[in-house]
């Protein structure tokens, strides 16, 4: 009885441990998954935001906007009547290109 007894603890024991990992290892997949979900502050808004962000004006944000090329790259997209960028991607972008928005002209209103 008495090795009986020790080896019932022995395998709560071990199924112990394996809940604690499987546990952690949910938790860890779980902050990985919300870190990787859109932020709302990693979003620039709105051609106004467009333009602080690149710091330039309206004008010629709204021409790069028209120029299609954020929507190509998959960094803007509309939501509603209103714009949206990826603030990250645009970073990687104008980093790895930084001349990408030189022969965009703006035109005066």
């Amino acid at each position: 009885m008495k090795q009986l007894i020790s080896c019932l603890y022995e395998i709560v024991c071990r199924t112990k441990e394996m809940l604690e990992q499987i546990q952690e290892t949910y938790t860890m997949e779980t902050e990985e998954q919300s870190s990787n979900s859109e932020d709302p502050r990693e979003l620039i808004k709105g051609i106004s935001g467009l333009a602080e962000f690149l710091g330039c004006g309206s004008t010629k944000a709204q021409s790069i906007m028209n120029s299609g090329v954020l929507q190509q790259q998959g960094i803007a997209y509309r939501a509603g009547n209103r714009w949206r960028c990826d603030r990250r991607r645009l970073s990687e972008l104008l980093h790895s290109n930084h001349e990408i928005f030189k022969d965009i002209n703006s035109e005066a209103a």
